[in-house]
């Protein structure tokens, strides 16, 4: 088989039974992947019971694909691929509608998915996080607005609480879309109105639409995007789009691409490949960075696909030797070279002694 970067830990997979052993390994410096116990038995145990993976092809339609990796950053199996004709990163297979739903409804963001869902802090405290995190996102959408940010409707699309609608002044009709109940709850006591669901639900035009976080998680891409298409105010509406970017990779995650893959996340997008599907389906770049914090406005104008292959692989080449140097740092680091030739009891007594 053929990959796109040729190295074990993308072509590795895992066995339950060995895992532990793998991630024990005394002088083990490699971030990526590491392990979630809750995140692998729910995908090697009700997901492969209950859920059916059918083909993901390519949003260009063409079949040329190379492989990325067989496992996601939290050992499951789930192989991912790079399209030979326009440079999208995505699953090769993915779930069905129902499982998705199924998914996002039952058990995204709960403690029997994923461990670290078992500290969630409490709605008020996650609404407060949110909103200062999101500071940054208001403040461009300020920048580039085509009018006041008074008097419009504002829609947070799978926002979680909707922390970024709080920056919004309170003449704007805010509402967030999203399928957590106690979130959703929480909002409505913040002069938010609140829809349990998705972009299918929105049944008006707003004047500003947020999707963070969300359209890599999409798993029937067209669809979705028919939908946002659906409530756009031609030349007016401005949709905030944010996810991370391939290619901002070299500067996050030590340079480790393999840190983005898990299987909520369907499409791995560079901006420049993510501009192009947008100029296809009749966006316009407003504003667009390599982090993937970007604006579009929706004009109907659309462009021819662009092949973006060679780029990906420069910049996933670039970022695998920036991984490589920072892994023989710390290999050369005193703190590793003394973990390296010490006992493993004379390491733990040190340990404990602190």
């Amino acid at each position: 088989m053929e990959y796109i970067i040729n190295h074990n830990r993308l072509k590795k997979k895992f066995q339950e039974d060995e895992i532990e052993e793998y991630f024990n390994k005394k002088n083990k410096v490699i971030k990526f992947p590491t392990y979630s116990k809750n995140y692998f038995h729910f995908f090697n145990n009700y997901a492969k019971e209950n859920y059916q993976l059918i083909p993901n092809d390519c949003l260009c339609g063409h079949k040329n694909d190379i492989i990325f990796s067989q496992s996601d950053r939290h050992c499951v199996s789930y192989l991912t691929v790079v399209c030979k004709n326009c440079g999208l990163i995505r699953a090769k297979d993915y779930y069905r509608d129902d499982d998705i739903s199924d998914f996002y409804k039952n058990f995204y963001r709960k403690s029997d998915f994923y461990e670290q869902a078992s500290n969630e802090l409490t709605p008020a405290s996650f609404f407060d996080l949110q909103k200062k995190k999101s500071k940054f996102r208001f403040d461009l959408l300020e920048k580039y607005k085509k009018q006041e940010i008074k008097r419009l409707k504002i829609v947070d699309v799978g926002g979680g609480i909707g922390g970024i609608l709080d920056h919004f002044d309170v003449s704007n009709d805010k509402y967030l879309f999203d399928f957590n109940d106690p979130y959703l709850n929480f909002a409505s006591t913040k002069k938010i109105n609140t829809i349990k669901g998705g972009l299918d639900k929105i049944n008006f035009k707003p004047d500003i639409i947020i999707l963070s976080h969300v359209v890599e998680h999409w798993n029937n891409f067209d669809n979705e995007i028919q939908n946002l298409i659906r409530i756009q105010k031609k030349n007016h509406t401005l949709n905030y789009i944010e996810f991370p970017g391939v290619d901002s990779v070299n500067e996050r995650r030590d340079g480790d691409l393999l840190g983005d893959i898990h299987v909520p996340h369907v499409y791995y997008f560079a901006s420049y490949v993510f501009e192009n599907i947008m100029n296809r389906y009749g966006f316009e770049k407003v504003y667009l960075d390599s982090f993937v914090r970007s604006i579009f406005i929706y004009t109907g104008k659309k462009s021819k696909l662009i092949n973006y292959y060679d780029k990906c692989y420069k910049d996933l080449r670039s970022a695998e030797n920036i991984r490589s140097i920072k892994i023989l740092k710390k290999k050369l680091s005193p703190k590793y070279i003394l973990k390296k030739i010490l006992p493993s009891f004379l390491i733990n007594f040190i340990k404990n002694s602190k």
